[in-house]
């Protein structure tokens, strides 16, 4: 289970600039879960503190084990960038295997099916192009089999075909999900899960099925799904057809072009 009470964080930019969320509150208990937001929104900086790897103030909870106390922690597993820095895709998978108890023929049989090649086990993971890392560390993520999983943006750089080989492979491996994104097309392939926007706050959590069903309306709607408060103005999703399905938006940035034109 992870669970957020009242966190908020607050990171420094390159100019001294502060970025804080807060009053976030969460619980995704054995089930598996979208938070959607734009780029820039803080999704990210979300799950890096889920994942204990930046400091914020209030409680994150996974498996009822307060973050900051958590060591050696191997029910949970997240395909960040900073879990494999500067090592070969082979020493990842070692490490893995001896930390977390990685499957290395699940490992293997994923990146196989993915079209990667055995060849890419001798590569450093910055050396590879964006997608192949994005394939990569979620494949290490999912083979680690942990109870718990979050995955920031997998989808991205990735193309179509694999995309709907690595979605299967998120709904067999991943037992508890937060999964991280900003593209709105690839919900189609989960719509038994639930969804949480971030958007300035936090909103959910709602069903993806009822999402794809909804339309983006200004306002806010009695009727409505959720509000947003975008850039000043109310905007909600309404199910039914009111104008520009939220399915086809492709990515949840157009919500904000939507409130400019």
């Amino acid at each position: 289970m992870i669970e957020l009470k009242d966190v908020e964080i607050t990171l420094s930019g390159k100019t001294d600039e502060r970025f804080t969320l807060q009053g976030l509150n969460m619980k995704v208990d054995n089930e598996k879960v979208f938070l959607l937001g734009s780029n820039g929104s803080g999704k990210t900086t979300m799950l890096r503190a889920i994942s204990g790897l930046i400091p914020y103030s209030g409680n994150i909870f996974i498996d009822g084990n307060e973050v900051r106390k958590v060591r050696n922690y191997v029910g949970y597993s997240t395909n960040l960038p900073e879990s494999v820095m500067g090592l070969t895709v082979n020493d990842a998978v070692y490490l893995y295997e001896e930390l977390k108890g990685l499957d290395r023929g699940i490992f293997k049989e994923m990146i196989r099916s993915l079209s990667l090649g055995d060849v890419i086990l001798r590569r450093k993971l910055y050396s590879l192009s964006a997608g192949q890392s994005t394939i990569v560390r979620t494949a290490l993520a999912l083979a680690s089999r942990p109870k718990t999983v979050g995955l920031d943006e997998p989808f991205e750089n990735v193309d179509v075909a694999r995309r709907h080989a690595l979605a299967r492979y998120i709904k067999e491996y991943g037992k508890e999900v937060l999964l991280v994104t900003h593209e709105l097309d690839i919900l189609k392939s989960f719509k038994e899960w639930k969804a949480y926007f971030l958007v300035g706050e936090l909103y959910g959590p709602l069903k993806v099925s009822d999402l794809l069903e909804s339309s983006v309306a200004e306002g806010e709607r009695s009727d409505a799904l959720v509000t947003f408060d975008v850039m000043g103005k109310k905007v909600s999703l309404v199910k039914g057809d009111y104008g520009m399905k939220f399915g086809e938006l492709g990515s949840i940035d157009r919500i904000y072009g939507l409130v400019e034109e």
